[in-house]
């Protein structure tokens, strides 16, 4: 793994402490650098120009498991109609995998619930609906 401040060809004191700091089941957020078939991926917490950015460990939150089609439209452009309406009314932070993961944080664990149960929820609904799904839901958190 690939963590800032570190070469490719040597792995220095301070890399290893930060690997070391993530334990076993610790949930990463990190970029697929390199996968190739029959071997193990590259992963890195760098973007591309080498910078830590908003990788690493996600240390609170909710984590739950999506359709990775639910993922790639909540990532989509236009933004996602939920994600719209709840970011104008509410404070929350999300990481969003291709893999179909997702990581909710929320100032309590009602509205991170909410946002989470929403998002998964919006995966049949058209667009007009979403959002109105969302306008509502919003209604009853504040």
């Amino acid at each position: 793994m690939t963590v800032e401040g570190s070469a490719k060809a040597s792995v220095n004191l301070e890399s290893l402490e930060l690997l070391c700091d993530y334990l076993v089941g610790a949930l990463l957020y990190v970029r697929v650098a390199k996968a190739n078939p029959g071997m193990n991926p590259e992963l890195s917490c760098t973007d591309a120009s080498g910078k830590a950015g908003e990788f690493g460990a996600l240390k609170e939150g909710y984590m739950f498991e999506c359709s990775t089609g639910l993922s790639r439209m909540v990532l989509s452009t236009p933004t996602c109609p939920v994600l719209d309406t709840f970011g104008k009314k509410l404070s929350f932070e999300i990481a969003v995998g291709l893999n179909g993961r997702v990581s909710v944080n929320a100032s309590s664990p009602s509205t991170t619930i909410i946002i989470a149960n929403a998002l998964i929820n919006s995966e049949a609904l058209s667009g007009v609906q979403q959002k109105i799904m969302a306008e509502k839901l919003v209604e009853r958190v504040q």
